[in-house]
């Protein structure tokens, strides 16, 4: 109650400094190396500044081609003219502006942008960076992660989680001259989310808010597709001791499209794998003595004396998780798996069910996450300033003033 008190007062508080809105810088396409691409302006227009102040305007429906060539930025107009550039930027002439960027070298899905575009050269590639407001951002990311029609509180779920990882990590790629990159290395984004009412109220009603610690700190908001109707703690996969992310009990997650999974392995397979392993076996040993239950999560995994980490069998073997138990049939492990990824923090399809039988997104989030606050982040001291200083380009951006 006190939680839903807080968010209430936080959202009567945000009329008065709504306006402090802040930029966030993505690297798009990353990791590929774009030699190539062809801009279109598919709404509203751009304004076209480059390193030697020339100014053009790009008009809607108007295309330029860009390419990388021998250290230079190459920019081809409708007109069949070629200029060259160090760098340049398209600035949107307002919100609706939207720029369509579709990569020639490598072919790519072309994707569409709101914001501005700033085009780079790094070793003589093209670094695209999109300069959009967080919010805004945050929409695409939502989208792109759960798809245009889930249910509202889960829209408001994965939009404070994303903020929270976006306040958190702001100074992941400050060196590189952005904050976050467009893939799983930081978050998923393809471009501008598509019409959702339901989206855009979620950003709305929960504009601002983060998850932080008891030391006011950006949580680690991290989450998976399924946790198999259990969490598991951060430090067992992960050396990391977080109090917040701690093992709970899930029964959200089960009966979802995710929760159980099997696979078949042929004993010698197995053998050999654990064998490789330095596991002290033998190529005849009992397949008895290699089965394993788990009804809860485990670190490890016993055969003999010898053990490995769950997670990293997974990763060997390509999981779908590391919670399952070990039976021998006729010649065969049997792998009998619950639950879709890492398994710490939110589950995912849990949430969605959680959002489906009525619980608010605040209930959803303190049920996977132990001990946290949801707080508006302008509310913490010095935390928008020190993002307002870390979103300056390294070492200056065309695109200020």
């Amino acid at each position: 109650m006190k939680c839903h008190i807080f968010i209430f007062i936080s959202c009567l508080l945000l009329i008065s400094i709504s306006g402090r809105a802040i930029d966030c810088r993505i690297n798009l396409f990353h990791p590929h190396v774009l030699n190539s691409v062809l801009l279109t302006c598919t709404s509203g227009s751009y304004s076209f500044t480059d390193d030697q102040d020339i100014d053009y305007t790009l008009s809607q429906q108007e295309e330029l081609f860009l390419t990388a060539e021998n250290g230079f930025l190459w920019i081809r107009d409708e007109n069949g003219d070629w200029y060259s550039f160090s760098s340049a930027a398209f600035k949107a002439a307002n919100d609706d502006a939207i720029l369509r960027i579709k990569p020639v070298l490598p072919v790519m899905e072309g994707r569409e942008y709101y914001g501005h575009l700033e085009v780079n050269m790094v070793f003589n590639s093209l670094q695209l960076i999109n300069v959009i407001d967080l919010e805004r951002y945050l929409m695409g990311v939502v989208e792109t992660e759960v798809g245009p029609a889930a249910p509202l509180e889960l829209y408001k779920v994965q939009t404070i989680i994303g903020r929270t990882y976006a306040i958190r990590n702001i100074e992941k790629h400050k060196y590189e001259g952005y904050h976050l990159c467009d893939d799983t290395h930081c978050q998923t984004y393809k471009g501008r989310n598509r019409w959702s009412e339901d989206l855009e109220i979620a950003v709305e009603v929960s504009n601002g808010m983060i998850l932080i610690d008891k030391d006011s700190i950006p949580i680690m908001a991290v989450f998976h597709s399924n946790s198999g109707g259990e969490t598991q703690a951060a430090d067992k996969i992960w050396l990391v001791n977080l109090p917040y992310l701690k093992p709970v009990l899930d029964p959200f997650s089960m009966g979802m499209p995710h929760a159980k999974w099997t696979k078949k392995i042929p004993v010698t397979e197995w053998i050999q794998y654990l064998q490789e392993k330095d596991f002290q076996i033998e190529d005849d040993t009992d397949p008895e003595l290699l089965t394993a239950s788990q009804v809860h999560r485990k670190k490890y995994y016993y055969a003999e004396n010898d053990s490995i980490q769950y997670s990293k069998i997974r990763e060997d073997w390509d999981l779908y998780s590391g919670f399952f138990s070990i039976q021998y049939s006729d010649g065969y492990f049997i792998l009998d798996g619950k639950g879709y990824g890492h398994g710490v923090g939110l589950s995912q399809e849990g949430a969605i069910n959680m959002a489906r039988k009525g619980y608010h997104y605040t209930q959803i989030l303190q049920y996977y996450f132990d001990n946290i606050q949801i707080i508006n982040y302008l509310f913490i001291p010095g935390l928008v300033d020190s993002y307002s200083e870390s979103c300056e380009r390294i070492p200056r951006s065309l695109l200020r003033g």
